[in-house]
This record gives structure tokens, C-alpha cells and sequence, in this order.
């Protein structure tokens, strides 16, 4: 089997026919779509379990405790079967070409020393891609030099090698329901660079109440994940400012964290950028001190 589709979904009942009917126009079906309820009081199950009485797609249903996408995520990476992997939202869609033509390109230029293939999102309702460019003439690159060295920011689809998640996993912290996705693209990186593709193969649009409308609420609740996140990030960068920018985030939500997640004012936050700068010297020492205390 070439792909591995993962849903991690939360109370979408309402929207999972959509996700479903671009998988059933998919002109390659040469994939899974692996559903993973991360409990749900709706009536996902019932609906899933409808497609899956359908007998059209390989689909398997599974329902965790309620516990955050990306441990939804791990969940599904586990159960995952093909030779690639990619997330798609509950809310969101492929387009119809999106298997069959990931699977041509990674036939013709994928191989053990790229992790995966990048593409880029559009719009559902305008099909235009939501982000940047790719820099001219780069082929491939890992996901952090693609945003902070070539300057790309946007929205992408990724389409990782299963076997690399399957050893790779998002950190998980006791009491956190959410992790950045950077967190798990920082150990990917580890594995070589990415390939990628000028042409929009996944369809979105941002519902209220979804992770992305409310990022940096998310990030001040689950300030344990974010800094962690944020270690790793000041691990990979080499440059003073990128280490900088990185130790001050880092700190920051570290000593949130220590205030039993309460939002920290304006003038405790620049106290803590401002005695934060010298801690890239010392990034390696942070980063293993820290990870000391995750949960797994």
C-alpha cells in the first residue's frame, strides 16, 4: 500500500462527510484512511462506522481518550500500513489528483535520503494556494531551513516516509492537550531534506474554534510542549539572531509553565526576553536539562 491517511478529529461530525467524498474522488486508491476519534461526544463513530459499512475505502476506525491532536497523531502513525504517511483535517480535503500524483512523484524521485514530499495548500473555495513561493531552483530542503533560512511561511501539505514516523513521535507532557507541529518536524529534519512540489494537493478552510484560530492560546495553556518546541528550534539554529529569537521564546514559555499556566503581563515578558538572551550559549545544556522533566 502506498498512503497512510490520518484524521485526527474532535466533535466534526459535521463536516467529516466533506473530508470523506475527496477521498472517494481520489483517481488513485491505492491508500487507507486510518480515523482517529479523540473523543468525540458526537456522532462520529456512527458515521464512520456508516462510511465503513460502504465497503468503498479501506478504513479503520479507532477512539482514544480525549487527549489532543498530536497524540491522535501517534495513534495513527502506530496503526499506519503504508509507505507514506500524511495528516488530513477533519475539515479539510485532497484534491482528486492528490494520491495518484504523490505516488508518481515519489516513484520517480523519492529514495531513503529525503524524508517525504512537501506540496502546498489552496483554498476550497478558490483552489489557490494559501502560501509562498519556493525559493528558485530549490529542489528540495529541510522544513526548518525552508522557513528560516529561504524566509517561506504558508501553509503546506507533507507526505512523510511512514517508517520515519513510526521511530519519530510529537512529545507528549501530562495535563497538555496540544503540541506545535515543529515539534515532530524538528526530528524529522534529523532524517535529510524534503522534496519539494510547486502544485496544491490538499484543500482548507479555517473553521472557528479549530487549533489555528486560537495558536497562541494554545501555545500560553500548553506552555511545557511550546517550550520544548522552542529548545529544539534553538538546537537547530545557527545563526546569533535565529539562537536569540529562539531562547527568548523558550524562556519565556518555560516560565509560564512555572506559573501553573497563567497568562504572564507584558512587563514580566520583557524581564524574561531581556535575562533570556545569554541562554543560547548554553543551548545543549538547556535542552537535556529540560527534556529531563518531559512525560512520555
Amino acid at each position: 500500500m502506498f498512503l497512510s491517511v490520518i484524521t485526527p478529529t474532535y466533535n466534526r461530525a459535521f463536516i467529516l462527510t466533506e473530508c470523506y467524498k475527496s477521498l472517494l474522488a481520489q483517481t488513485c486508491k491505492d491508500f487507507e484512511w486510518i480515523v482517529v476519534d479523540d473523543g468525540s461526544s458526537d456522532d462520529t463513530e456512527s458515521l464512520i462506522n456508516s462510511f465503513i459499512e460502504e465497503k468503498i475505502l479501506d478504513i479503520k476506525y479507532v477512539k482514544q481518550n480525549n487527549a489532543g491532536k498530536h497524540v491522535a497523531h501517534n495513534t495513527g502513525a502506530a496503526l499506519a500500513s503504508g509507505e507514506m504517511f500524511v495528516c488530513l483535517d477533519s475539515d479539510d480535503q485532497l484534491t482528486a489528483d492528490a494520491v495518484e500524483f504523490a505516488k508518481q512523484y515519489w516513484l520517480k524521485f523519492g529514495s531513503q535520503s529525503v524524508t517525504g514530499i512537501l506540496a502546498k495548500r489552496g483554498s476550497i473555495a478558490t483552489s489557490e494556494p494559501i502560501c509562498g513561493t519556493w525559493p528558485i531552483g530549490l529542489e528540495s530542503s529541510t522544513m526548518f531551513d525552508l522557513c528560516n533560512k529561504y524566509g517561506f511561511s504558508g501553509d503546506t501539505v507533507l507526505f512523510f516516509r511512514t517508517e520515519i514516523l513510526k521511530e519519530e513521535r510529537f512529545s507528549v507532557f501530562e495535563g497538555e492537550r496540544f503540541m506545535p507541529e515543529t515539534d515532530l518536524y524538528c526530528e524529522i529534519d534529523k532524517y535529510g531534506e524534503i522534496l519539494l512540489v510547486d502544485r496544491v494537493l490538499y484543500l482548507t478552510e479555517y473553521l472557528p474554534g479549530g487549533l489555528t484560530s486560537k495558536y497562541h492560546t494554545l501555545l500560553e495553556r500548553n506552555p511545557n510542549g511550546a517550550a520544548l518546541t522552542y529548545y529544539k528550534q534553538l538546537c537547530m539554529a545557527n545563526s546569533p539572531v535565529l539562537k536569540a529569537k529562539y531562547a527568548l521564546l523558550a524562556n519565556m514559555y518555560k516560565f509560564i509553565g512555572k506559573k501553573s499556566n497563567k497568562v504572564v503581563f507584558s512587563k514580566e515578558r520583557l524581564w524574561i526576553c531581556l535575562t533570556a538572551l545569554p541562554a543560547f550559549l548554553m543551548k545543549k545544556r538547556l535542552l537535556k536539562r529540560f527534556k529531563s522533566g518531559e512525560k512520555s
